[in-house]
């Protein structure tokens, strides 16, 4: 039969074309969903993409899209699904696996969200006070003043120097100086010291300190005990009211240390 019907058949398979995309199901689908998180990053989905991609692996040959968007309509937002109940969501149409799938995610985030703990050097014994001080303050200049910050283990928060102008050590050098005028001028850094400790220790939340003393090679151990004792008296009185303890105040000088405490001055 020659007529017009008999040359659109032969037409036919001379006008067909490649499609648009190589594949229009899911699967071409979840290509292009994978593609933009690895290109652009997770942060470039919406919600309902997010939820659509986390729905793929209980749903492995459908399309996950009406579902994630029925999920949002229903529960209102992405956390709201995410945090929904496991009886929740499969009265709203989940599956057994994709259940599962979403209850992980929460507790995965609150993981995520919790620091580390954290690995302190502990202070609690002699010994380890004093290998601390060999290794980190070797280089430290002569006359410094630290003070450790330590917790209720006696483990260390921070260790840091005395933020305090006219407290150091030359006021151990020996200048004659009445004792009326030597406490007088000791007054004002001594008050501005102790408070800038203090203040640092309640932001810490310490429970105790032990402050050191670099000595310097011209003024012996002995000598900067007894000069820095209005610092350490001070110390002594204001901390308790803190709640923070003053555990020692000791004097290092190339290897030979001295502690306030061991000495018995006016502890």
């Amino acid at each position: 039969m020659d007529g017009p019907l008999r040359e659109e058949k032969r037409a036919r398979p001379e006008a067909r074309k490649a499609p648009i995309f190589s594949s229009t199901g899911p699967s071409g689908h979840r290509q292009r969903m994978r593609w933009r998180v690895l290109q652009r990053g997770a942060s470039s989905l919406a919600d309902y993409e997010i939820l659509e991609m986390l729905l793929f692996p209980g749903v492995p040959r459908r399309d996950t899209k009406p579902l994630a968007k029925a999920l949002l309509n229903h529960f209102g937002s992405l956390a709201a699904v995410l945090g929904a109940s496991e009886d929740a969501l499969r009265a709203a149409g989940v599956g057994p696996a994709n259940c599962k799938l979403l209850g992980l995610v929460p507790p995965i985030a609150d993981r995520m969200g919790t620091p580390d703990a954290v690995c302190r050097t502990d202070i609690g014994s002699w010994d380890n006070l004093l290998a601390y001080c060999d290794t980190h303050y070797a280089g430290l200049p002569a006359g410094s003043l630290r003070v450790l910050f330590l917790d209720s283990r006696n483990q260390l928060l921070e260790d840091e120097a005395v933020p305090a102008e006219g407290l150091t050590a030359e006021s151990a050098r020996g200048q004659m100086v009445s004792p009326a005028l030597e406490k007088a001028q000791q007054d004002n850094p001594v008050r501005q010291a102790v408070a800038k400790i203090l203040q640092r220790a309640l932001a810490l939340h310490a429970s105790a300190l032990i402050t050191v003393r670099l000595a310097e090679p011209s003024v012996t151990p002995d000598r900067q005990m007894a000069a820095d004792s209005p610092f350490v008296q001070a110390l002594l009185k204001n901390a308790p009211l803190l709640t923070v303890e003053l555990h020692d105040h000791l004097v290092l000088q190339n290897g030979a240390w001295r502690s306030f405490r061991l000495v018995g001055q006016d502890w």
